[in-house]
């Protein structure tokens, strides 16, 4: 069962410093649905079906309309004082809100009205902010919140969670879910006990697997998928902040501890070459330019295949090409 997912977007920079590589990194967003869908345009973002909203890990993600709830009131925190905060949040926001409405024709910075992305990023969590990030700059709205109980939209995160990247485990979904604040390290207490909280009322619909010598779960209709998936004969790239690489465990995407810090070093990250489902390289773009690097020799076939995905990214260029590095060090 392929462990990617389509509902996701990728992290974002927002200095006008970093405007050109934000551009590019608004562009990956349409690599990652190339990935996993058909017909994909570099405008399929602005769909009207979609939504952009800040969701787990403080990341933009491009959902659609219906989903919002999953995505924004699916991370609503239980414990009452971290509920309290994100009420406090959002109530700030909205009157930041106000405060433009009221004065349409003057410009005021977030700072100017007292608001901060951090505390956007927590309001975001009722569901009530909504988002528009063009590569360069983010603009934001405040809207009536999705109806439907928290509850119900924190256990459907966390099926889309199982279904896309399981199987997994609470601590794995915490670090995933969460993120507080746009916050990049390892999860809180309070998100740790959310996810274990998660599971338990997902008990009767999870099966309990076991994988690299960890117990882990999955969905039950899932876990025959699993035991008879067959490999799939495809090459991928994917962008730099893929959903399929966004995990906490990143020892099983990428045994080697060489490759894992080429793959993902201190610096800025590259892409990744994904072969019949195995990680096997590393990748980057500069406009219609990718150099690409196998970390084993590939045949002339899969080589070819890649060639002919680059050709097919939803990117605009006048011309595509791929050169190989033979260097023994990262890209």
């Amino acid at each position: 069962m392929d462990r990617v997912g389509v509902e996701h977007a990728t992290s974002i920079g927002l200095s006008c410093r970093r405007s050109v590589q934000s551009l590019i990194a608004l562009s990956q967003q349409f690599v990652e649905l190339h990935a996993r869908v058909t017909d994909v345009s570099p405008s399929a973002w602005k769909d009207p079906g979609f939504v952009q909203v800040w969701g787990p890990r403080g990341a933009v993600y491009v959902v659609p309309a219906q989903d919002v709830s999953v995505f924004t009131v699916g991370r609503f925190p239980r414990n009452p004082v971290l509920g309290a905060a994100v009420r406090a949040a959002a109530e700030k926001a909205r009157r930041a809100f106000r405060a433009r409405q009221a004065q349409p024709h003057h410009v005021r910075s977030n700072r100017a009205v007292g608001l901060n992305f951090r505390d956007l990023r927590i309001a975001s969590m009722t569901g009530e902010v909504r988002i528009e990030w063009d590569g360069a700059t983010t603009s934001w709205r405040i809207v009536e919140p999705p109806a439907g109980a928290p509850e119900l939209a924190r256990l459907e995160l966390a099926r889309r969670f199982l279904r896309s990247v399981g199987p997994s485990t609470p601590q794995e979904f915490a670090w995933w879910s969460g993120g507080w604040a746009g916050s990049f390290g390892a999860s809180t207490r309070g998100e740790l006990s959310d996810a274990q909280q998660t599971f338990r009322s997902l008990d009767k619909e999870l099966a309990e697997v076991e994988l690299e010598g960890r117990k882990r779960w999955v969905l039950r209709p899932d876990r025959s998928r699993l035991e008879h998936a067959v490999p799939l004969e495809t090459v991928r790239l994917l962008p730099a902040g893929d959903p399929y690489l966004a995990s906490a465990d990143r020892a099983l995407l990428v045994p080697q501890p060489r490759f894992r810090s080429e793959l993902w070093p201190k610096s800025v990250w590259p892409g990744a070459l994904l072969m019949n489902g195995e990680l096997v390289g590393t990748w980057r773009r500069q406009v219609g330019r990718v150099t690409a690097r196998a970390w084993r020799r590939l045949e002339p076939e899969v080589k070819e295949a890649v060639e002919e995905e680059v050709h097919r990214m939803p990117i605009e260029s006048a011309t595509k090409e791929v050169r190989w590095s033979t260097g023994d060090v990262p890209l």
